[in-house]
C-alpha cells in the first residue's frame, strides 16, 4: 500500500514538472519577436527604420542567438551590422526573427546601405 502511494506521489510530480515546462513553452519563454510570433515557428523580417542614403549596394548582419530562453548571445545592434557590411550610409535597417519553439531563436539587425 506504502509502495503504491510513492509511486502515485511520484507520478503526480513528475506530470507536475513535465506541465511546468510545457508552460513555460507555450507563454513564450525564449521566444524573442518585434513582430507577430508563432508558437511554435516564427520567420519574419520586420522593417525598423529608413536612412538618409539614396540607395544600397551593401548588405550587414548583427545577430543575437538564445537557447531555450536561458542563455543569450551576440550583439544585434546597428553599428555592428555597418561594420559587418562595411557600410557607411544607410538605407534601410531591418529586423529579422527566427524561432522554434522557443528552444532556439535569433534575432538578427539588418542594414542595406553604401
Amino acid at each position: 500500500m506504502i509502495k503504491r502511494k510513492k509511486a502515485a506521489t511520484l507520478r503526480k510530480a513528475i506530470a507536475l514538472m513535465l506541465l511546468l515546462i510545457l508552460g513555460c513553452m507555450v507563454t513564450g519563454c525564449g521566444f524573442a519577436s518585434d513582430g507577430p510570433f508563432g508558437w511554435g515557428m516564427t520567420h519574419h523580417t520586420t522593417p525598423v527604420a529608413i536612412g538618409h542614403a539614396s540607395t544600397g549596394y551593401k548588405e550587414g548582419k548583427a545577430c543575437i542567438y538564445s537557447f531555450m530562453g536561458a542563455i543569450s548571445l551576440g550583439d544585434a545592434g546597428i553599428e555592428a551590422a555597418m561594420r559587418d557590411g562595411g557600410i557607411k550610409d544607410v538605407f534601410t535597417i531591418d529586423s529579422y526573427t527566427q524561432s522554434f519553439f522557443g528552444t532556439y531563436t535569433r534575432q538578427c539587425t539588418i542594414i542595406i546601405g553604401s
